[in-house]
């Protein structure tokens, strides 16, 4: 499951009482359920604590997930964070750096925006960069990233041009003002093929929940591909199912029709 605009109601922060109530009562019945988010490690916990911690995690957009044998981790690498850096700095461009325990930024973010880029918690919080020194120490900890757009969107594109040449990376998005980093090879598909691997789960018994572009590779990867009402259209296209938004429990919706038999 997605977490922002799929599992978690629009304030980014909560999980309506049908749908815990839904996922709870599957586990009981053998279903694994697993949270799927581009956020850093410790931010998805707040999340998988409002559910229990039978729920596994899948974050940074599957470069830091959980593993048969424990957390995984791939990095983005030091030349690569700080090709990121220098590209972005062209034009002040917010970005925003992960850990699995910690949060970077390089410009100064207003909470709203970070916030609805799915990265921030007020109670969280998360630390200044502020050049390029400070920055290498860091950066080979670093497991993903994200740019943000200050409404000038010719300035993105050029930085994603720019990233995207570098050959170095990754990109996605989870909306059109901004740029997912994440290791080449690496995103939420390769981290469920893993899964799936370690579990012994194929496709024909994966269901993925999802909205936005980010979601599109796991997708791939799952029989029951289920989008959500409030997902962009080609997340709708690509899925075989749709099912209500997240604002009236569209996993839950889903889940209560398919396993009918269970409720």
């Amino acid at each position: 499951m997605d977490l922002d605009g799929t599992l978690l109601s629009s304030d980014h922060k909560h999980i309506s009482v049908r749908t815990k109530a839904t996922i709870e009562r599957l586990q009981k019945h053998d279903v694994k359920f697993y949270i799927a988010t581009g956020r850093m490690y410790e931010l998805a916990k707040i999340t998988q604590n409002l559910l229990n911690p039978e729920v596994g995690l899948i974050t940074s957009n599957g470069a830091v997930f959980d593993g048969i044998n424990g957390r995984e981790v791939t990095l983005l690498g030091s030349k690569t964070v700080e090709l990121a850096y220098q590209i972005t700095q062209v034009n002040k461009l917010p970005m925003m750096l992960f850990t699995p325990e910690t949060a970077y930024f390089t410009e100064k973010i207003p909470h709203f925006i970070a916030q609805n880029a799915g990265n921030f918690d007020e109670a969280f919080g998360y630390k200044e960069i502020e050049n390029l020194e400070e920055l290498r120490q860091v950066a080979d900890k670093i497991t993903n990233g994200v740019v943000l757009s200050r409404g000038d969107m010719d300035e993105l594109n050029q930085a994603k041009a720019k990233l995207a040449d570098s050959k170095k990376l990754r990109l996605s998005s989870s909306g059109p003002d901004n740029i997912e980093m994440i290791p080449l090879k690496t995103d939420k598909a390769t981290a469920i093929q893993q899964v799936q691997w370690e579990q012994r789960i194929d496709a024909d018994h994966t269901f993925v929940f999802g909205d936005g572009m980010n979601d599109l590779g796991m997708m791939q990867q799952a029989k029951y591909s289920v989008a959500m009402g409030n997902g962009v259209s080609t997340i709708k296209e690509q899925a075989n199912y749709v099912t209500e938004t997240n604002a009236k429990d569209g996993i839950a919706v889903f889940l209560e029709k398919f396993f009918k038999d269970e409720f």
